[in-house]
């Protein structure tokens, strides 16, 4: 849109130049030359003059340079230059700056004062066109200081677009949070807790529990079981989703610009992270994370900096998906100039049979997500303990020294 490059266009200078063309012309006319090579020189100056609009600086300092060397080589051939001259200095007082305008104001009238003066060869009155060369230099630098006021308006109108768009969706994610989160983690609290009882396990006050199973068969048990499992998986994937949708609302994408000492992918994992902890504690586990940057943090690109953020995402969603309810997790993400690494152990649902384990789908993705850039992603499962490694070696910019790779496990 022109509105967003308030610019002197092309139509418009086209127009201006054509008013000077024919302005040299009615003077070539009004006051015809012998000389046929001032014809030619000046006939050339034109056509310097009509691709001007398309490259005014050069254009413009190039019909300056004819206009004013012209004398010196043919006679009379600086006779009809003062249009061009006039419209030079204001092409290049409005597409230069205020320091080039003073210049070429202190060019002309040293060279009307030497003409004058020294030379004696001039039949013009100097003040008059000194008055309208400093005219056309004003109006060349009004016009560029208003294109550059209508500019800054224009950024500031998009910027406060921009702020209304972000703090509408900030509205809304905590409006959806407001509204749905609260009881879904609910659901999923109480489900867990049932699924636990079934299994055998204590009801959250350390006791057993046995209420409603009374009498039940252990097909019973497993047919509940099932059920509520069922539902257990339905609760968290529509949190899951639905925090998946407030990450979209809240955050912008993520692209991490002019991120040469890492602080911008630093405080996008601690946001991950504080929103996951936020999310698993509603939920009634005891979570610690702790992020250490040892050495400084990576300079990473905007795809490695999104596969780094999104394994944290998953890791968090699985610790709220098969981790015992209640339990404690812990989660370490490690920052180094080189590499991310994560690290993440809790104690792992209790499942009847081996073939219930749910999931496994998304670590999946991301492991070889992993290895497609040089790393790698491990979880052992000991004696009811579940562990995850991952490595995500990023690479270093080429003004830093070399840095030793990823660490044997």
């Amino acid at each position: 849109m022109r509105a967003d490059h308030p610019k002197l266009w092309h139509p418009i200078r086209i127009t201006i130049v054509v008013i000077t063309v024919w302005w040299i012309l009615f003077c070539l006319l009004l006051a015809p030359t012998d000389n046929p090579a001032a014809i030619v020189w000046t006939i050339i100056e034109i056509a310097v003059l009509l691709l001007s609009p398309f490259f005014p600086k050069s254009m413009s300092l190039l019909f300056l340079i004819m206009s004013q060397s012209g004398p010196w080589l043919i006679p009379g051939a600086d006779v009809n230059s003062l249009p061009g001259i006039l419209y030079t200095f204001g092409m290049l007082a409005y597409e230069t700056n205020n320091l080039v305008a003073l210049l070429l104001l202190a060019y002309s009238i040293g060279d009307q004062l030497f003409r004058q003066l020294v030379l004696g060869t001039s039949n013009s009155n100097p003040v008059a066109i000194i008055a309208m060369v400093s005219l056309v230099l004003m109006l060349g630098c009004g016009l560029r200081w208003n294109a550059t006021m209508t500019a800054n308006r224009a950024e500031a109108e998009q910027a406060k677009t921009r702020l209304r768009e972000m703090e509408s969706r900030n509205h809304i994610a905590e409006a959806i949070h407001d509204a749905v989160t609260g009881d879904l983690s609910a659901a999923a609290f109480v489900a867990q807790r049932r699924i636990d009882a079934l299994s055998g396990g204590d009801d959250g006050d350390g006791s057993a529990s046995t209420d409603g199973d009374d009498g039940k068969n252990a097909d019973e048990r497993r047919d509940e079981l099932d059920k509520w499992t069922q539902v257990n998986d339905y609760i968290l994937s529509a949190l899951t989703n639905v925090h998946r949708v407030i990450d979209e609302l809240d955050m912008d994408v993520t692209v991490l610009e002019e991120d040469a000492d890492g602080k911008t992918f630093s405080d996008l994992l601690k946001a991950t992270m504080a929103d996951g902890d936020r999310r698993l504690r509603a939920l009634g586990f005891d979570i610690t994370s702790i992020l250490h940057v040892a050495g400084g943090a990576p300079s990473a690109s905007p795809s490695l900096a999104g596969i780094a953020n999104d394994l944290l995402r998953e890791t968090y969603a699985n610790i709220a998906r098969h981790a015992q309810s209640g339990s404690k997790a812990d989660l370490s993400v490690i920052l180094k100039p080189n590499a991310v690494e994560i690290t993440q152990i809790n104690q792992e649902r209790a499942f009847p049979t081996e073939g219930m384990r749910p999931g496994g789908h998304g670590l999946a993705y991301f492991g070889k997500q992993l290895e497609s850039h040089g790393g790698k992603l491990e979880t052992t499962l000991h004696d009811g303990e579940w562990t995850l490694f991952a490595y995500l070696p990023i690479p270093v910019p080429e003004t830093l020294p070399p840095l030793a790779g990823h660490p044997e496990s």
